[in-house]
């Protein structure tokens, strides 16, 4: 599990089986994952400030999760804010959600109408969980048979 980039980092070890590989481990050993807010499908970048951080244009091959949709994954859980300004949910959240039911991949997806991209996470903490029923949702995910 993981929030924005640790999304991120969630989505590629079950979807890219070269990270696992190194640990002895395939995809397939997982039970699950679960992104929030998660960047799955972010080239070309369009924001000026990262372009040298992905080396724009000549971007590295096999560095988005949608990339490895077509690879079967685990069940997965992917949550967004609605309307997140930082991460957009229709591109990565809804898209690789998509991609992966294309594949035959089991996706449950959550949008939270009154999270933004940060208070998603927030929404986690016993103050915060009035904003959005995060907690409940991923518990029940982990939970479920």
């Amino acid at each position: 599990m993981g929030h924005s980039a640790g999304a991120y980092n969630a989505a590629m070890l079950a979807l890219d089986p070269r990270w696992l590989a190194q640990a002895g481990m395939t995809p397939a050993q997982l039970a699950g994952w679960i992104g929030l807010a998660g960047p799955y499908d972010f080239f070309p970048a369009t924001n000026p400030d990262v372009r040298p951080v992905f080396n724009h244009p000549d971007y590295p091959k096999g560095a988005q999760p949608i990339e490895h949709a077509a690879n079967r994954s685990s069940r997965v859980l992917l949550g967004a804010a609605a309307r997140d300004s930082v991460v957009n949910p229709g591109r990565n959240t809804a898209g690789l959600a998509a991609a992966l039911r294309a594949s035959g991949t089991p996706v449950t997806v959550k949008i939270y109408e009154n999270a933004s991209h940060i208070s998603i996470a927030a929404a986690l903490a016993r103050p915060l969980r009035a904003i959005a029923p995060v907690l409940e949702d991923v518990s029940a995910f982990i939970n479920a048979p």
